[in-house]
């Protein structure tokens, strides 16, 4: 069953791999981040499938999934509501839960949505609780550059959002805006990785056109600048959900993450009373590249507990 149909009627492809799960042993359920999309986790879900099932979501927009539109103005919460459907129409009565970057937002809107009573345990990796900066928060997206980012990211916004409105196809969006946009997500994307090295092919990458259009495909472009609207509109903060959830947090910090400063993520355990940190000393906000070894021993560590 390689697609679920949502409640709107779209298509949304999942990766359903391992051994059918017993009730001592549920299946794991991987969000994926923006940019992302669910073949990256394969190389860390492969190596376990023999002992556990993995169910793996492409969100809208992305990978496989590419071509599905959002249906409402709040992205995480659309994200959301597909999920529900997909572990409707799977029949799971029990799963563990896990999601990095946008999709530990997903996963707490989900539990704050639909309750997590079906929830055996949840990883969350490397995503801060509050997105914004505000007097009482200095920890959201990029840290202490949160708002000249942020900034740079909304006049991208109003320059896109006519050719939205008006549906330009990616071939006819003006050349300026094409640079700006694959500029911005070069840097954004650098933002995630810790090592130079990283950061710089992060960069070129996004300079080759023709070659990040194989990685972020371009059919439905809008998707990406949806998702950007909402994180500035919605202004996300988690902090009230964490703090009524009761079922184990595995808190997943890469410790030189430059997308949310780990002095934010850190205080999620302030919020939730079963809450066990554990620290990646020499990760950014992608521990699946910075310590790949280190990911895995603890996703096994995740499956098996």
């Amino acid at each position: 069953m390689p697609y679920i149909q949502t409640r709107d009627k779209q298509q949304i492809f999942i990766r359903d791999i391992g051994r059918q799960s017993k009730p001592e042993n549920p299946p794991i359920i991987l969000l994926h981040g923006f940019g992302m999309q669910s073949v990256h986790w394969l190389p860390f879900v492969l190596p376990l499938s023999r002992k556990h099932r993995f169910i793996i979501p492409d969100f809208r927009g992305f990978g496989r999934s590419h071509t599905i539109s959002h249906n409402r103005d709040c992205v995480i919460s659309n994200y959301a509501d597909d999920l529900a459907d997909i572990i409707e129409q799977l029949d799971l009565k029990q799963f563990k839960l896990a999601g990095i970057s946008m999709g530990a937002f997903v996963a707490l809107q989900y539990q704050d949505t639909y309750g997590e009573e079906s929830v055996n345990s949840y990883l969350h990796i490397d995503q801060s609780p509050r997105c914004i900066n505000r007097h009482d928060w200095s920890w959201g997206l990029f840290g202490q550059d949160n708002e000249p980012r942020l900034s740079r990211a909304t006049e991208l916004l109003e320059l896109l959002t006519p050719h939205i409105e008006m549906g330009t196809p990616y071939q006819a969006l003006p050349k300026h805006l094409k640079i700006q946009l694959w500029t911005d997500l070069g840097d954004f994307f650098a933002s995630a990785l810790s090592k130079p090295l990283h950061k710089m092919l992060a960069k070129k990458l996004c300079g080759n056109e023709a070659v990040i259009r194989r990685v972020m495909p371009v059919n439905n472009w809008p998707v990406y600048i949806r998702c950007l609207k909402a994180y500035i509109e919605q202004d996300y903060n988690m902090l009230a959900t964490l703090q009524k959830l009761e079922k184990p947090i595995s808190l997943l910090v890469g410790l030189k993450s430059e997308m949310y400063p780990c002095g934010g993520q850190l205080r999620i355990a302030d919020h939730h009373r079963n809450c066990k940190v554990i620290p990646f000393a020499n990760s950014g906000h992608t521990p699946l590249i910075d310590q790949p070894i280190r990911f895995l021993k603890e996703l096994m560590h995740f499956a098996t507990a």
